[in-house]
């Protein structure tokens, strides 16, 4: 601690600055049904955004396979509200609904101790789709919780 302190400002320049975000990959999900698979990888600090366009009420199936099980699913609203963050989906998957209407961002992440370890794990990403009434309260999204759906 006395060498960092007499070290200063040189100290900081021994930080490892985060890779460079990823930018969007933007998926035209149809609200059929069918489902759309991605596969990529992420790193450490280096999640993989997704982002689609979808309706209030839409119903949202995410099924998550990943090579290291290090991996959860955030989900961010057209608003900037965070409706879910660090999800894991179970083994047939995770159930949402829809709250917003506009784009929606759903990354793909790894969880902070397999981060700090600087691992990467492969992953395939099964995101489905399916137009819903709109749910009542939809339009008032601070009246809602910050997550709804269930583990499948």
């Amino acid at each position: 601690l006395l060498v960092a302190a007499a070290l200063g400002p040189a100290a900081s320049a021994w930080a490892v600055p985060p890779p460079p975000s990823r930018a969007d990959v933007l998926v035209d999900l149809q609200a059929d049904g069918h489902e759309l698979t991605l596969r990529d990888t992420v790193r450490a600090y280096q999640p993989v955004p997704v982002a689609f366009h979808a309706q209030a009420g839409d119903r949202l199936l995410l099924r998550l396979i990943d090579s290291q099980s290090v991996l959860v699913l955030g989900l961010e609203g057209p608003s900037g509200r965070i409706w879910m963050t660090g999800a894991r989906p179970g083994p047939d998957g995770l159930e949402l609904f829809l709250f917003e209407t506009g784009l929606h961002r759903l990354q793909v992440l790894m969880s902070a101790d397999a981060a700090r370890a600087g691992r990467a794990a492969n992953f395939e990403l099964g995101l489905r789709r399916r137009a819903e009434a709109a749910p009542p309260g939809a339009d008032m999204p601070d009246a809602l919780p910050a997550v709804s759906g269930r583990l499948r």
